[in-house]
């Protein structure tokens, strides 16, 4: 293992998530790690292994790996995060550092559903199968980006074979669920899953708050923003920022952007509450003209002749672009 940096520990109370999903995981981690004297006495008969596993699954950006780093922050745990997809990553090698994560400590892999893949596409089309090129040029492009040389067989030994350490626990992250192979998620090796969703209006509350706390207005209300015992939504704010919150969250359209994004386009105007929420309709515009697809898609169809009569196939879907013109 290589020591990459410390960083200042994130309160629970600034991820603003769902009060049962972070109140659930804190209490099964803190629980299993306060049972390790019970686990240790009564597991060791029975045979069953001393570790957990979760499983935090959602779309991008909505604070996954964000909450991996507030919960080692609270639990004061390190973290241990391995690359499956690095060059020169096999069996073994995963195999070795897994048994090698010290007890009472996190492993973190991100990204699982793109283990297997060659591509650094994200398209939410894709089943995260690697696709394969019957071209010369595919097959050498191909080769270059298989570096890692892990199997589905050593990842599923190395979460909890013979040599996987216990005490620990495992984190895994996905933006597709679906793409996981059912082995790597069965109980056992995944007890828990966690789905994370796009930003709802009390989110975009919530965040505004946390965003422009009061510090420079008022010095009595600056201290009792500055606690980290509450949550933002269960502190006082001033009737001006209350105010604005709220404009602010009904003009975000409910589970539409992620938190990240939301995070992003406030970080542009943080000293601009009010600029803030009167230009935020004109960018979630922008953020729908964007991310907007094209809804027409035609299929082109061609015939192959064949002794028995024509045989029609789809070769391919193609999508009807805004100049007017297919491709």
């Amino acid at each position: 293992w290589k020591y990459v940096g410390a960083r200042p520990k994130r309160p629970m109370t600034s991820m603003v998530l769902e009060p049962d999903l972070k109140d659930a995981l804190l209490a099964d981690c803190k629980e299993f790690l306060s049972s390790e004297e019970w686990c240790v006495d009564s597991l060791a008969a029975s045979g069953i292994p001393f570790r957990r596993g979760y499983l935090l699954h959602g779309v991008p950006g909505s604070g996954k790996t964000s909450l991996v780093h507030s919960l080692a922050g609270e639990l004061g745990l390190n973290i241990y995060v391995v690359s499956l997809t690095s060059k020169g990553m096999n069996d073994n090698t995963l195999t070795t550092l897994m048994g090698r994560a010290p007890p009472r400590s996190i492993f973190l892999l991100e990204d699982l559903d793109a283990v297997f893949t060659r591509s650094v596409s994200r398209d939410p089309s894709s089943t995260g199968t690697p696709k394969e090129s019957t071209t010369s040029e595919g097959s050498s492009s191909q080769d270059n980006n298989d570096d890692s040389k892990l199997s589905l067989s050593g990842l599923l030994n190395s979460i909890d074979g013979v040599a996987a350490a216990e005490g620990r626990l495992f984190f895994a992250t996905t933006n597709y669920k679906e793409r996981l192979d059912p082995a790597l998620i069965r109980d056992g090796r995944i007890d828990r899953s966690f789905e994370f969703t796009h930003a709802r209006k009390w989110h975009a509350e919530c965040i505004f708050k946390c965003f422009f706390l009061p510090c420079k207005t008022s010095s009595s209300a600056s201290s009792s923003l500055s606690t980290n015992d509450k949550d933002a939504s269960e502190r006082s704010f001033p009737d001006e920022i209350a105010v604005l919150a709220k404009r602010f969250a009904e003009a975000i359209p409910e589970n539409e952007l992620s938190v990240a994004n939301l995070q992003g386009y406030l970080l542009k105007n943080k000293t601009r509450p009010k600029e803030c929420v009167d230009e935020v309709e004109q960018w979630i515009c922008e953020q729908r003209k964007n991310t907007k697809r094209p809804k027409e898609v035609c299929l082109i169809l061609c015939s192959s002749y064949q002794s028995t009569g024509v045989e029609t196939r789809v070769i391919s879907p193609f999508r009807y672009l805004r100049s007017s013109a297919w491709v």
